[in-house]
């Protein structure tokens, strides 16, 4: 089962433990400003029954997989990152900084299990469109 997410947050809302707050320029923030996780968030949704248990937010998950791919590290690696990085933190979604981030490995590692060819084909070309808008 998917819930959808009430609204994506934004910078102004993310709680650092530090009282501050984010930098808007930095490169994880104008990502996650640019990807459209609502229709990225439609084909997610698609995906789960109506029954079960709720599936974790697109944003979490994509967010902790996005990541992943683009440091190359190992799924436990990619955890051990966000749980350091406030700015990991918001890219994956999360309201506040946190040192017990709620993604597991094997979520990640199952997370473009649940996509055929042509999903991924589409989420692929809506994250190419989002890195193109930064430059």
């Amino acid at each position: 089962m998917y819930r959808k997410q009430a609204r994506q947050i934004t910078i102004y809302s993310f709680v650092t433990p530090f009282g501050g707050m984010l930098n808007k320029d930095n490169r994880w923030v104008r990502y996650a400003e640019a990807i459209p996780w609502d229709e990225i968030e439609k084909i997610y949704a698609s995906k789960f029954s109506n029954r079960g248990a709720p599936a974790k937010p697109l944003r979490k998950v994509l967010g902790a997989y996005i990541l992943k791919e683009e440091y190359n590290f190992s799924e436990a690696r990619i955890i051990k990152e966000i749980n350091e990085n406030p700015y990991l933190q918001y890219f994956i979604g999360l309201n506040e900084y946190t040192d017990k981030v709620p993604v597991s490995a094997s979520l990640i590692r199952s997370f473009s299990k649940r996509f055929t060819e042509q999903d991924k084909t589409e989420i692929e070309r809506l994250l190419k469109e989002a890195r193109k808008s930064l430059k």
